[in-house]
């Protein structure tokens, strides 16, 4: 295997080959070996300091309204707010969350954990996406998203 008419070259030698064309080539055509394919190209934390800077005016003690969802239309105050952009359970990228307080209740089961002891039903905040709320001044007045 690998030759080719009396030309045999392992296969370190082939792939160091390759390497060093695709090097070449790279650097005859001005791109840089290591950059991204295209400039425009997102990554995930460009993606994530750009929704960020989109929702800036959002933090904790604010008072925002609730744009969609089950809640469209209520206003709570933000009890904590998570930049991270992934979903805990699937880790996939989902973006920043806020709790807003009296918002997306969920009900959580807690199991008896000692001898003698009951389960319990607890009403608790849910984290809501930041994109579907917006800051605002006073009731009436909702902040514009992108300042």
């Amino acid at each position: 295997r690998g030759c080719d008419k009396g030309r045999c070259l392992d296969r370190a030698a082939m792939i160091a080959t390759r390497v060093l064309l695709l090097v070449l080539l790279a650097l005859v055509s001005g791109a840089s070996a290591f950059a991204p394919a295209r400039a425009g190209m997102y990554t995930a934390g460009a993606r994530s300091s750009a929704v960020s800077m989109k929702f800036s005016s959002v933090k904790t003690g604010v008072t925002v309204k609730v744009i969609a969802g089950d809640d469209k239309g209520k206003v709570g105050k933000v009890l904590s707010v998570d930049r991270s952009d992934t979903k805990k359970k699937t880790k996939t990228n989902f973006g920043p969350f806020v709790v807003v307080e009296g918002m997306n209740m969920i009900t959580k089961h807690i199991k008896p954990r000692a001898r003698g002891e009951t389960g319990k039903r607890i009403q608790k905040e849910a984290r809501i996406h930041i994109s579907n709320v917006v800051a605002v001044v006073s009731d009436a007045a909702p902040i514009a998203a992108s300042e």
